[in-house]
């Protein structure tokens, strides 16, 4: 395992490794927004990824799993099945560790030694290393906290399915929702209260929002609100 600052780090060493100038990304939507510097990606199944693995003996497959822990999905045992295959992981997802840049590579030993010519030599802080040691020791919370996660996101999209809002499945601590034509200005009031939002406009098309799973009382007063100012926009 080579760590790395943060799970973007993680990401950005397979590009200055294996991408040369000049060459073609596909970019998927909606996805991780550091894509577009760095390549696409999208929730893939098992069977899928396999059959990837079979067929590129040659390349560098590379899978992103910063939300392993709410997918239940991961290829790290395959490793030394697939000397080709590399995982990126992160501490800032349900270890809660976003502030302290701490990410990781998990590859077979031969393949990990290619992506450390790309890595500067002191890219972790001491920090990072002490927390992560400490969040690794307390798997009790971090389980609770993926069940709340997975919980609080179910409920929440039901309630939006109530008042006509469409949601999409989700593998992550969020909800991509459409709110409509009407959602640009929703957001807006709803900014206006202290309620941020990641509007995905721009990306996806008007209306589309990724709304992160908090506590549930914030997920409550959150729900309240979109009630009223939806009620008040009818």
């Amino acid at each position: 395992m080579l760590l790395t600052n943060g799970g973007d780090d993680a990401l950005r060493v397979f590009f200055d490794t294996f991408v040369e100038s000049g060459s073609s990304i596909l970019i998927c939507e909606p996805t991780f927004p550091m894509y577009r510097y760095y390549a696409t990606g999208t929730l893939v199944q098992k069977e899928e990824v396999r059959k990837i693995l079979k067929a590129a003996t040659h390349t560098a497959v590379v899978m992103d799993e910063a939300y392993a822990e709410f997918s239940g999905f991961s290829v790290v045992r395959w490793i030394n099945e697939f000397p080709q295959l590399f995982v990126a992981r992160t501490f800032s997802k349900v270890a809660g560790l976003a502030a302290l840049r701490l990410g990781a590579v998990i590859a077979c030993d031969e393949s990990l030694a290619l992506v450390r010519r790309a890595m500067p030599p002191f890219p972790v802080n001491l920090a990072a290393l002490v927390a992560t040691e400490a969040a690794l020791n307390d798997g009790l919370t971090r389980l609770k906290y993926v069940l709340q996660v997975q919980l609080l996101g179910a409920w929440f999209a039901r309630e939006l399915g109530k008042i006509g809002v469409k949601t999409y499945p989700s593998a992550g601590n969020f909800l991509l929702a459409n709110f409509g034509p009407s959602g640009p200005g929703l957001f807006q009031k709803l900014e206006k209260q202290g309620i941020l939002l990641r509007e995905r406009s721009k990306d996806i098309g008007p209306g589309f929002v990724r709304i992160s799973i908090g506590t549930s009382s914030e997920m409550k007063r959150l729900l309240n609100t979109i009630r009223k100012e939806w009620k008040a926009q009818d």
